[in-house]
C-alpha cells in the first residue's frame, strides 16, 4: 500500500460547501466551533492541518462522517465508495426525509429481485 496524505484542499472544500449551503459565515461557524476565524478559513482552503479532535468537531457540527470528509484522502475500495456516496445522498437531508430514504432503502432492498 503506498503511502497517502490528507488532500486538505478537498477537505476544506466540502467544509466550505457545507457552511455555504448552512447560509453560514466563516465568522460564525469558526464562533460556533470555538476556532478562530482565521484558522477556520485556513483550514477551509486546506492551507492549515487541523487536529483529529478539530476536525471531528467540525464533521460533528456540519452533520457529516470523517470518511465524507476525508474521503479523497482514504485508500478507495468498492465498500468505501458506496459508503461515501451514501453519506452524499443524506448529507442536506432533515432527519424525517433521512427516515423517508432508510425506509425507500429497505423496501427496494427487500424487493431487489422484482425489480430487476
Amino acid at each position: 500500500m503506498g503511502d497517502k496524505f490528507v488532500n486538505y484542499r478537498a477537505l476544506g472544500e466540502r467544509i466550505q460547501q457545507r457552511r455555504q449551503q448552512l447560509g453560514l459565515s466563516q465568522q460564525t461557524a469558526a464562533e460556533k466551533l470555538d476556532l478562530s476565524t482565521s484558522f477556520f478559513s485556513r483550514v477551509e482552503r486546506g492551507e492549515k492541518v487541523a487536529s483529529l479532535e478539530t476536525l471531528i468537531k467540525i464533521a460533528n457540527f456540519f452533520e457529516f462522517s470523517l470518511d465524507y470528509l476525508l474521503q479523497d484522502s482514504l485508500d478507495k475500495t468498492v465498500s468505501d465508495n458506496l459508503q461515501v456516496e451514501v453519506a452524499q445522498i443524506f448529507n442536506d437531508k432533515t432527519p424525517e426525509q433521512s427516515e423517508r430514504l432508510i425506509k425507500w432503502f429497505k423496501m427496494l432492498s427487500d424487493n431487489i429481485d422484482r425489480l430487476t
